[in-house]
């Protein structure tokens, strides 16, 4: 029977969705920016591209990336980019207290869609943080992974759920003052920014 740690799991889970990253502040600066739809459309993004990274480290993208190193690098380096080009639409962008913002709820999915899946460390990331929670695999991995995968996109769902529900009740305040928008979008897009340049300066 497999054995797997569980309360590790959850607490190492816990642990690595709380941790800032350009997905948490994807989805903060959506919610305060366009509203409450945008920013739980920018998590179902988000939590699609987890999804879609998971399933590629259990059949095998990881070894391909360690194989290809100029794959790899050309798929970080297109996520850095991405992330800078984001921090310089943020900044530039123009304030808005229209609530038609809330129209661009599947522009918000796709960007952080986006965000995720050009992020090629974190295939690398899954394929190694699962197998430490599992102590034996005499039955089988498939229970054990799909649990784990289970458990650890509800932590994430909450907590990002939770974020964009906060962000979208403060943000309502930014929204009717064109001077706090101003310094919201330069301070989020400064973070994207810095998270795109950390991505491409980055090592393997």
């Amino acid at each position: 029977m497999t054995n797997v740690d569980w309360m590790g799991f959850v607490l190492a889970s816990v642990a690595i969705v709380l941790a800032p990253g350009p997905g948490s502040v994807f989805v903060a600066k959506t919610a305060a920016a366009r509203g409450a739809r945008s920013g739980q459309m920018a998590v179902l993004g988000i939590m699609l591209g987890d999804t879609c990274l998971i399933l590629l480290s259990l059949v095998g993208a990881s070894a391909l990336f360690r194989a290809h190193p100029g794959l790899f690098h050309g798929v970080r380096l297109a996520g850095a980019g991405y992330l800078v080009y984001l921090g310089l639409r943020t900044m530039f962008a123009r304030p808005t207290g229209e609530p038609g913002v809330e129209g661009k709820s599947a522009l918000s999915c796709r960007q952080a869609l986006a965000i995720t899946l050009l992020n090629p460390k974190a295939v690398l990331f899954f394929m190694a943080f699962f197998p430490v929670f599992i102590r034996s695999g005499q039955a089988g991995l498939l229970g054990p992974y799909a649990g784990m995968f289970v458990t650890f996109t509800v932590i994430s769902l909450a907590y990002l759920s939770a974020l964009s529900f906060v962000a979208s009740r403060v943000g309502g305040a930014f929204r009717a003052s064109r001077s706090a928008q101003s310094v919201a979008r330069k301070i989020c897009g400064c973070v994207l920014i810095g998270f795109g340049v950390k991505v491409a300066i980055s090592s393997r």
